[in-house]
């Protein structure tokens, strides 16, 4: 293998010694993986062109040849155009065609509006406005609806432009739905994309793993049972979901889905550690043995209930009592007597070995009433441990208002891209409308596709589409001058057209398919109407008039994309961590402060969320290399810490005593609270690193204050909830400060 050229000799003999697969990262091992990748990749896409190819076609020569309706015939194929090509809507086959279906009655009224509105330039601008900000923004309903959103506006900017023919609605309505049935029906039989486990399935394997791994108390795990458990807790996350799959919606069963999903992911994290950790097998003693079988039994009827899926007969179905039984003497089993014994240096490490053990436990208990309410039990909220599920009882209306209001602050890039698209496009309508332009609609067709989230993006994808559309204008107008009004020729090439177009786009970038799409454009309004070769430069100008408007319009709106927001949201999720930190030790210290009825909670939910979105926008964003990024997804874990705190301990019995003890632990909440203040103030300010670095928790101090505990059996059951709860309390600070630790490492 010959060393490229300009490579240092050494570089190059160092590759050669190394062998072929130094040259490839991670070697020729994962060669395979990559070819399986690219097959897949553009099986899809052709998949994808063969499907909308033969829907649209098939529609259009229907409609234009059967029927003689060239409304009806434009209406049909641009509705499989939108909604198989433009929209990207994930899933198999079947969930393709079911988004299809469901979108119907939006399609109808969408189609509806553009029609009546059209009357005056003024009624469409308005109604662009709002149709493009409400379709944009119920992208934070699920990865659904999102991925159809770009297909659907199409649907109103279609019919919003002249000639204003309400007499024609019902050709429109007609053309639109026979075009949405082709495309479903050829989403489901032609070429379907394969079927994906669900996610029921998904979380009852990862159960399984569970239990199986629990089941192993002292010696060496095998390490099939570890690899099983470390796929299964690696194939929950999101990323690794088809998007279709994830439980993202706000109805009830998806939120019980997700809460299932991060439990079990915590139980399979704790029980890997409990396991691999250095000294853990001195976490095996004969309480705790027993402990982590009633888990594994716990996680096995879980399991057997999510692979069932009926809804739970009363009485019936996987129990928390008997799990809950056994952690009861964990908690209290001399925890603070154990820790007065150990060295300094053993203290933290002794804490976080149990702290493994009731973690697991806890989250088996939450997989447990997660998987209960998931199957139709709503008395969940009801259990000792039912604090976390206070949503159990909502009413889906509730909820959905609560998903839609979550996103309406100009700090959400869900809000931020809604009203981008919608300013765009109500500028492209009352550009094209006063101007006149021949076939405006094609002006918002490419402020919709070619708007981007940063400006440098958006500069990007203009460049590409205008070349493209420019070297398509040329190819399509020589097309129209020399077939000229020779019907049959276009009908014989608008499939091949279509198929190049939808392949070559995908496959081969922007600047493709702009091109190929104006190719389609020239063969498709050739057979709907006489046609000249000046139709191609319409096209041109027609985008170049776009492009622009959606130029603007990213310079003006958030022309920075999502990273100004990411340090803003990761700041508000930092202040949400410190305000929970707090609202929980009041709540474990003194047993004040829950006459929030949840609202604090709700606040680092809605915290979090808006950060997770706004760092999966950054992600995906092309970007110039910057200084150092602090790590954003340590942040989010310190958010999942706190939260997972704030809903397990202030449903603990007991209560810390004495006095003493409390004022340590406040005192150590709230330091730890202003770390992830100042924390907060550094990212929103953006200056240097903070001066003040977290501090570790002061168990010298605890231990000066905390009253020994009486041996085993002999402590009254008060004070020995007290002890239980106090330990727990401390394992909870603990992790937080090491979260915060670990993200100032990366600043």
């Amino acid at each position: 293998m010959r060393p490229q050229q300009g490579a240092s000799p050494r570089r190059a003999r160092g590759r050669a010694a190394d062998g072929p697969a130094a040259a490839w990262p991670g070697g020729l091992r994962r060669l395979p993986e990559r070819a399986g990748e690219f097959v897949r990749g553009h099986r899809a896409v052709v998949g994808n062109a063969v499907r909308v190819t033969a829907a649209s076609c098939v529609a259009f020569y229907i409609c234009r040849y059967g029927l003689d309706r060239a409304v009806m015939s434009v209406y049909a194929t641009f509705t499989v155009v939108s909604l198989g090509a433009l929209a990207r809507i994930p899933g198999s086959g079947r969930q393709r065609a079911a988004t299809v279906l469901t979108a119907l009655p939006a399609g109808l009224v969408l189609i509806t509006l553009g029609t009546l509105l059209a009357v005056r330039t003024w009624a469409a601008v308005v109604g662009m406005l709002v149709v493009g900000f409400l379709v944009a923004y119920a992208g934070t309903t699920g990865p659904r609806i999102a991925g159809a959103a770009p297909g659907m506006q199409l649907l109103y900017i279609l019919p919003c432009f002249p000639p204003y023919a309400p007499d024609t609605l019902g050709q429109r309505l007609l053309g639109f739905l026979l075009g949405a049935v082709l495309l479903a029906a050829a989403q489901r039989i032609l070429l379907p994309e394969p079927d994906t486990p669900p996610f029921r399935r998904l979380l009852a394997g990862a159960a399984e793993a569970a239990a199986d791994l629990a089941g192993h108390q002292g010696g060496p795990v095998p390490e099939p049972v570890l690899a099983r458990a470390r796929t299964a807790a690696d194939a929950l996350r999101p990323a690794r979901i088809p998007p279709a799959d994830l439980p993202a919606a706000p109805s009830l069963a998806h939120k019980a889905m997700a809460h299932a999903a991060e439990a079990v992911r915590t139980l399979l994290n704790r029980l890997d550690a409990l396991h691999t950790a250095a000294g853990s097998q001195h976490a095996y003693r004969p309480v705790t043995t027993a402990l982590l079988r009633a888990v594994g039994d716990a996680a096995r009827e879980a399991a057997a209930a999510l692979r069932h899926g009926a809804r739970l007969p009363p009485g019936e179905g996987p129990r928390a009592g008997p799990l809950q039984s056994e952690l009861a003497p964990v908690r209290t089993h001399r925890a603070l007597d154990t820790l007065g014994r150990l060295s300094a240096d053993d203290r933290l490490t002794y804490l976080r070995r149990r702290s493994l053990v009731v973690q697991a436990a806890d989250s088996a208990v939450v997989l447990v009433l997660a998987t209960r309410l998931l199957l139709g039990d709503r008395d969940v909220d009801r259990d000792p441990a039912g604090h976390a599920f206070a949503y159990a009882r909502a009413h889906a209306a509730e909820l959905w208002w609560r998903r839609l209001t979550t996103h309406l602050t100009p700090r959400s890039v869900i809000f931020q891209n809604a009203c981008r698209f919608a300013l765009g496009l109500a500028a492209a309508r009352a550009v094209a409308g006063l101007l006149d332009l021949q076939h405006g609609f094609w002006v918002l067709l490419a402020t919709l596709t070619l708007t981007r989230t940063t400006s440098l993006e958006t500069r990007s994808a203009v460049r590409q589409a205008l070349l493209g559309t420019l070297i398509g204008a040329v190819v399509a107008g020589g097309l129209l001058a020399v077939v000229h009004n020779h019907g049959a020729v276009y009908a014989v090439l608008l499939p091949l057209a279509m198929l190049l177009a939808f392949t070559a786009g995908p496959l081969r970038g922007l600047a493709w398919a702009q091109g190929g799409f104006t190719l389609v454009v020239a063969v498709l309004f050739a057979q709907v109407a006489p046609v000249t070769w000046q139709l191609a430069p319409v096209r041109l100008e027609d985008v170049l008039a776009g492009s622009l408007i959606g130029l603007v319009c990213g310079l003006a709106a958030w022309p920075r994309g999502a990273a100004p927001e990411v340090r803003r949201n990761m700041a508000t999720l930092c202040q949400a961590v410190a305000d929970g930190i707090g609202r929980t030790a009041a709540l474990v210290a003194d047993r004040a402060g829950a006459a929030d009825g949840g609202a604090g909670i709700l606040a680092l939910n809605r915290a979090m969320m808006l950060a997770q979105e706004s760092l999966a926008q950054y992600q995906s964003e092309p970007r110039e290399r910057t200084a150092r990024q602090p790590d954003w997804p340590a942040v989010l874990v310190a958010g999942a810490d706190a939260r997972r705190g704030e809903r397990l301990l202030p449903g603990r019995p007991g209560r810390i005593t004495p006095h003493e003890v409390g004022a340590w632990l406040r005192q150590a909440a709230e330091s730890t609270a202003a770390d992830y203040r100042a924390l907060a103030r550094h990212l929103r300010t953006g200056d240097g690193p903070p001066e003040v670095l977290p501090r570790p928790l002061d168990l010298g101090a605890l231990l000066a204050v905390a009253p020994p505990v009486p041996p085993a059996g002999a402590a009254p059951p008060a004070r020995a909830d007290s002890a239980a709860l106090l330990v727990d309390s401390v394992i909870w600070l603990d992790a937080l400060t090491a979260d915060l630790a670990r993200i100032h490492r990366e600043m």
